[in-house]
């Protein structure tokens, strides 16, 4: 029965069951799961690119990347079988600085997978696609591409550098093929569209079937715990800032209380000395 359509919550303790059953292609348990098959992140990007000839011939989901102070962790990228990069990003949380962490993750793919030595004409071309659930420009659009321009006279035009960012979001919907698949970003139940067979397929494995169900629920687990963990990392960075927060002021108020008493002591010598 391991690969057999499998709902109930027999298949899995109630409660982990419930958390499995109430995920969306947004979040990222399951995101991380759906970006690992490459069919649906080109049926994904085909879309919302606006380019049928477009293929993933690679994809790493939740990778890692470090430079010198500052490491990301990459919701998916892939590569295009023209040599450029795309990172897919979800974004659920509109605290972000959305515009700066953007800049910073094409930066990064860039700095990451630029050969060492290579000349500057070698840098590969990266795309970041950034799906959110809010609006995230506040420019009532569902899908905005966004390059570097070059100002002339006070009328901008758009220069090739290499770099091409996507904004989509699942709040406005225009009506159109790019709104009608991110609205399954937000389903939490099996579907099937015919527009989008490799995503409806993918949900339908997590969601109905037995092994899929056991599949999310390990990654819902782990990615839970990695909270868990970088919450405790958080406190324990907290922790220290304070810490040495409370030594810096013990040390001030310290050096304070040594000069006003030196101080102190010069009023004391001069009042004798007159």
């Amino acid at each position: 029965m391991a690969n057999g359509t499998q709902s109930k919550s027999g298949v899995l303790d109630p409660e982990t069951y419930a958390k499995v059953k109430d995920l969306r292609i947004i979040d990222d348990a399951l995101f991380r799961l759906m970006a690992s098959r490459k069919d649906v992140c080109q049926e994904i990007l085909r879309n919302l690119l606006d380019d049928d000839n477009l293929e993933v011939i690679e994809v790493t989901p939740q990778d890692e990347m470090v430079s010198l102070f500052r490491g990301v962790i990459l919701d998916a990228l892939c590569k295009l079988s023209d040599g450029q990069y795309c990172n897919i990003e979800m974004q659920k949380n509109d605290k972000e600085n959305d515009l700066k962490r953007i800049r910073f993750h094409a930066s990064i793919v860039t700095t990451n997978k630029t050969p060492k030595g290579s000349d500057f004409s070698q840098i590969p071309n990266v795309k970041v696609l950034y799906i959110s659930t809010y609006d995230a420009l506040g420019n009532n659009q569902t899908v905005t591409h966004v390059s570097r321009c070059q100002r002339i006279e006070g009328n901008y035009y758009p220069i090739n550098d290499g770099e091409d960012i996507i904004f989509a979001n699942t709040e406005i919907d225009d009506d159109t093929k790019h709104s009608r698949l991110l609205k399954l970003f937000l389903k939490s139940e099996s579907f099937y569209d015919e527009m989008f067979p490799a995503l409806s397929e993918a949900m339908k494995f997590y969601k109905e079937t037995q092994r899929g169900q056991e599949t999310v629920s390990e990654v819902t687990k782990e990615w839970f715990n990695e909270g868990v963990a970088a919450e405790r990392i958080n406190t324990e960075k907290e922790k220290k800032r304070a810490d040495e927060a409370e030594k810096r002021a013990v040390s001030e108020k310290k050096r304070a209380d040594a000069l006003e008493k030196e101080l102190n002591e010069l009023k004391k010598k001069l009042r004798t000395e007159e």
